[in-house]
């Protein structure tokens, strides 16, 4: 069931990964000081931009060059 955060409708996603993909996930985020959500979410709207699927603005927000 959506729910509102941030003014943003969100939905709950689980996928399996493995433990060592897991742990590299945990200690990145803990030294950046965010949740392993937030790197996750990040990191797949990075490769969306890649992919052309988000608006220039926000591709170079994300740090994606136009290739």
């Amino acid at each position: 069931m959506p729910r509102k955060r941030s003014g943003r409708q969100q939905v709950k996603l689980s996928l399996w990964i493995d433990v060592k993909l897991k742990d590299m996930l945990r200690k990145v985020s803990e030294a950046r000081g965010e949740d392993m959500s937030d790197f996750v979410r990040r990191a797949i709207k990075r490769e969306l931009a890649r992919l052309s699927f988000l608006p220039e603005e926000e591709k170079k927000a994300l740090g994606v060059i136009a290739e």
